[in-house]
């Protein structure tokens, strides 16, 4: 399904990266960007994987964040990658 015209991905930090190194993932048109249960991710050890997904992901996309709470490390995330 990946390799037709889609316009939604729904994936863990851990599944998208491997589409991504696998080149079943391309992301250079991404308009929008999704992180829900941040908080959760976090607790989980995903804040590097977060990361190196955001920084594939064009500049002038538009980002939102959706957590419970809101420990320290995911405010500097919203507040580096949120506009």
């Amino acid at each position: 399904e990946l390799k037709r015209n889609i316009n939604i991905v729904v994936g863990t930090p851990g599944r998208v990266l491997d589409h991504i190194k696998r080149g079943t993932l391309v992301l250079d048109t991404v308009k929008f960007l999704v992180l829900d249960e941040a908080d959760e991710m976090l607790n989980m050890g995903f804040i590097d994987d977060l990361e190196d997904i955001i920084g594939r992901i064009p500049a002038d996309r538009q980002t939102l964040l959706f957590s419970a709470t809101m420990p320290a490390q995911i405010k500097r995330l919203a507040a580096r990658y949120m506009k």
